[in-house]
């Protein structure tokens, strides 16, 4: 696999996870604002935007995550792969 498709792969996985982390984060600090507001020690900030910010790194670091586990499933099962499904003889 060319590094550009694992670079690829890993930041789409990343950025997904973003917006999916985001979105939740946003349901949840609607939801509950106030478990938000113990969260953080400052007080300036609204805490349904803590929640989206919260939500969306842990998106990231958990989307970035998963593309990785996929790639390393993926050269694996590459590597355990009999040679006659690999590739058909002309």
């Amino acid at each position: 696999m060319p590094w550009i498709s694992t670079f690829f792969i890993v930041t789409v996985g990343a950025l997904a996870g973003m917006v999916m982390g985001g979105i939740f984060g946003l349901a949840a600090g609607l939801i509950a604002p106030a478990l938000f507001a113990h969260m953080m020690p400052w007080t300036n900030v609204e805490p349904v935007g803590a929640a989206a910010v919260f939500g969306a790194v842990a998106g990231i670091i958990l989307g970035g995550g998963l593309a990785v586990f996929a790639i390393v499933v993926q050269i694996i099962h590459a590597w355990l792969r009999p040679e006659s499904v690999a590739a058909p003889k002309a």
